[in-house]
């Protein structure tokens, strides 16, 4: 499988290309989007970020390229150069259910753990609550986040 190179900046804004080869990345803010358009996105209601002109905005099940607009309602990540997305990583959809709270379920093969980060092989870095264990080192799982404080609430087999 060949690289994809992405142009756009890498998180914390370092001015380096973005590189979609399972390199971790990690995330300068992620929220559900709340609001978009080609000028401007807020996460969560409260944060809003400007949008550059050649963001990248993409899956990571499969890093194919997804519109800007189409993200609207989603949780993701993104990457800032200075106040402006560089790059925006869908995560998934946030399910509501009358029963529950919000959950966002994300399937993905975990490669490693960096403190209370798992690292995924699309490079898709998710942040641990305390008290959160894999149940594998290695493998497919899937992980619930919690969309209103932006930590995994469980890691369980699929």
């Amino acid at each position: 499988m060949s690289a994809v190179v992405l142009a756009g900046g890498c998180s914390r804004g370092d001015g380096n290309r973005l590189v979609l080869d399972g390199r971790p990345r990690y995330p300068d803010a992620e929220g559900v989007v709340e609001q978009v358009s080609f000028e401007r996105i807020t996460l969560d209601g409260r944060r809003s970020y400007g949008v550059r002109k050649d963001l990248q905005s993409f899956s990571t099940y499969d890093l194919a390229a997804v519109p800007l607009l189409q993200r609207l309602g989603q949780y993701v990540q993104v990457g800032l150069t200075g106040e402006k997305v560089a790059w925006m990583a869908g995560i998934g959809v946030v399910v509501r259910r009358p029963d529950a709270p919000p959950v966002v379920y994300y399937n993905g093969v975990l490669v490693r753990l960096d403190g209370r980060r798992a690292i995924f092989r699309d490079g898709t870095v998710l942040r641990l609550a305390a008290g959160v264990t894999p149940p594998v080192r290695q493998g497919l799982v899937r992980a619930e986040l919690d969309p209103a404080v932006h930590t995994v609430r469980a890691v369980v087999l699929p």
